[in-house]
C-alpha cells in the first residue's frame, strides 16, 4: 500500500511541475497552453493503482478461474478427518486398587485396521490386556489398569491405522498420580 501512496503522490508532483511550466509558456500558443493545461488536470486527478507480485497467482488470480471447470474439481477435494481418540490428561487413583479410565474414540470413513494398543509405566499394569478392540466407527472403552507404587506415572495410547494405503501412527499420553 504504501508503494502505490509513493507512486501516486510522485505522479502528482511531476504533474503539477508540468503544470507550472506550461502556465509559465510564453503567450504565443494559447490553444497548446489551454489543451496541456486541461489534459494534465484530468491525469492529476486520476489514481493510478499498482499491484504487487504478492496477489498475483493462486486460485483467484483474475476472473478466469472461477469459470474454468478444473477449478470446481481443486475446490472440491475431500480433506479427510483425523482419528479422535479421547480421554482425560491426566488422572489420580489409590495405590493397588483397580481403576478404569473411559477411552472414547470415532474413527472416519478411509481408516482400516486401526488398532489402539496401551503401555504403562513400570508400576502400571492393564488388567484386561494390553490392546483395545475398535468396534464400529465410534465407541468407548473402559480401561482398566492398577498402579503398585505411589507416584507419578503415565499410560501412553499408540494409535496405528490404515489411510488410503498409506501408514498412520500417534501418540497420546494419559499422566497417573498414585497418591
Amino acid at each position: 500500500m504504501q508503494t502505490q501512496h509513493s507512486l501516486t503522490t510522485s505522479l502528482r508532483a511531476f504533474i503539477m511541475s508540468v503544470l507550472g511550466s506550461v502556465l509559465a509558456a510564453p503567450r504565443a500558443y494559447p490553444l497548446l497552453r489551454r489543451l496541456s493545461v486541461i489534459s494534465l488536470m484530468m491525469l492529476s486527478v486520476i489514481s493510478i493503482q499498482a499491484n504487487a507480485c504478492q496477489f498475483h497467482g493462486g486460485h483467484n488470480f483474475g476472473i478466469f478461474p472461477s469459470f474454468h471447470p478444473l477449478q470446481d474439481m481443486l475446490s472440491q477435494e475431500k480433506v479427510s478427518q483425523p482419528i479422535s481418540v479421547s480421554h482425560p490428561r491426566s488422572t489420580d487413583t489409590t495405590p493397588n486398587t483397580d481403576a478404569t479410565l473411559n477411552i472414547q474414540y470415532d474413527i472416519p470413513d478411509g481408516y482400516q485396521n486401526v488398532v489402539i494398543t496401551f503401555s504403562g509405566s513400570e508400576s502400571v499394569r492393564f488388567l484386561e490386556g494390553a490392546q483395545m478392540p475398535v468396534r464400529g466407527v465410534s465407541g468407548s472403552y473402559p480401561l482398566k489398569y492398577q498402579v503398585s507404587k505411589p507416584g507419578n506415572h503415565k499410560i501412553s495410547l499408540h494409535i496405528n491405522a490404515l489411510e488410503k494405503d498409506e501408514p498412520i501412527s500417534f501418540q497420546q499420553n494419559i499422566q497417573v498420580s498414585a497418591i
